[in-house]
């Protein structure tokens, strides 16, 4: 049995998700003979005590609400909850952008997950866009847009951003759930777009909008990654937007997705070579579009902290896959510890290294 601290809640507009997602993992790691240790963040960002965190676990609260005090003072409750595991499921930023994982380094605690510069890689679209295209992977064809540009001369960026007929979907670089996307239908909705969409971020990805199915498929490991099973979403909407995914619940989730087999084997394929382009180990969701009328297949995102809701596609897929819920989060805790005996070898090793010069 493992001691392992359930981080949980944050900063993010995704606050209420990580909420739902920590309740299912919980249930995972119990039944999986692992005492969880909750650890609750509010929506100011400060860690909370232990019986906070349980109630919103238990689900007497759905979200931890601010406490007015300070994040650094309250860093305590991390420090002596006596955690040998960090199990991360604060979805967005200040959680799966790297800053979290980057805590977990500093305070020589493995965690689940991926690492530092792979969870920010894969949460900046216009980074990870560039870093799978310079991979050989297939990735929509898009344009990245700066705050500063676009104020300076919004016509002309306007210009530079409509490279092809619409749709064009405008996106905030960082951020999940599909907060702050939009669906641009015309050229002249194409300002309006921007502007919205820099409410959330100062760097905006826009692309061309593909018609076609959205696919996804869980990857999972440490040395050697693992594919799951493909599963496919059929939006409620015009896209699969934030109210679709967690209000409106209009969307359709098919698992397993009907698929040729030799599509089915390139998505499984193509998401371990995506997920280790971004040097990814621990566990990612890789999302697909495959265009109507061909079997082109274009790589949409990399989510390094999927959602672990009842019906979130990840621990699903996996299910599906032969592996359910407490194998799957006990798995990810024996990576976490796997690779960090790793890491702490690899530190030895430069040490007697500088040792030796000496």
């Amino acid at each position: 049995m493992t001691n392992v601290g359930l981080v949980f809640g944050g900063r993010s507009v995704e606050h209420k998700v990580s909420v739902n997602s920590a309740r299912t993992v919980a249930q995972g790691l119990r039944d999986a003979g692992h005492n969880v240790v909750p650890l609750g963040i509010a929506a100011d960002g400060c860690w909370v005590d232990r019986e906070t965190s349980e109630s919103a676990l238990n689900g007497e609260i759905d979200r931890i609400k601010a406490t007015g005090g300070t994040i650094a003072a309250s860093l305590h409750h991390l420090l002596n909850a006596d955690a040998e595991v960090l199990f991360p499921i604060v979805h967005g930023t200040w959680g799966e952008d790297g800053t979290l994982q980057g805590l977990a380094e500093m305070l020589d605690l493995p965690y689940t997950g991926t690492g530092v510069t792979s969870s920010a890689i894969a949460m900046d679209k216009v980074f990870c866009k560039q870093v799978l295209a310079a991979s050989g992977l297939a990735v929509v064809e898009g344009e990245s847009c700066e705050r500063t540009a676009f104020e300076r001369n919004p016509d002309a960026e306007v210009e530079r951003l409509a490279f092809c007929p619409p749709p064009l979907f405008v996106k905030p670089a960082i951020g999940g759930s599909s907060v702050g996307v939009s669906k641009v239908e015309s050229r002249k909705e194409l300002a309006e777009a921007l502007r919205n969409a820099f409410l959330f971020d100062d760097r905006l990805l826009v692309e061309r909008g593909v018609n076609g199915r959205e696919l996804e498929c869980a990857v999972l490991g440490f040395r050697d990654l693992a594919a799951s099973a493909i599963g496919e979403i059929v939006p409620g909407k015009a896209f699969y937007d934030y109210a679709d995914k967690y209000i409106d619940d209009g969307a359709q989730l098919l698992m397993p997705a009907e698929l040729e087999t030799s599509i089915e084997e390139e998505i499984r394929e193509l998401s371990t070579r995506a997920f280790a382009a971004v040097g990814g180990w621990g566990m990612a969701r890789v999302d697909f579009l495959l265009e109507n009328g061909t079997d082109r297949l274009y790589i949409n995102e990399i989510n390094t902290l999927p959602g672990f809701t009842a019906i979130s596609m990840y621990p699903k897929l996996w299910e599906i896959a032969g592996i359910p819920l407490p194998e799957l989060t006990d798995r990810l805790v024996r990576i976490a510890l796997e690779r960090h005996a790793a890491q702490k070898r690899l530190d030895e090793g430069i040490k007697g290294w500088i040792r030796d010069l000496g």
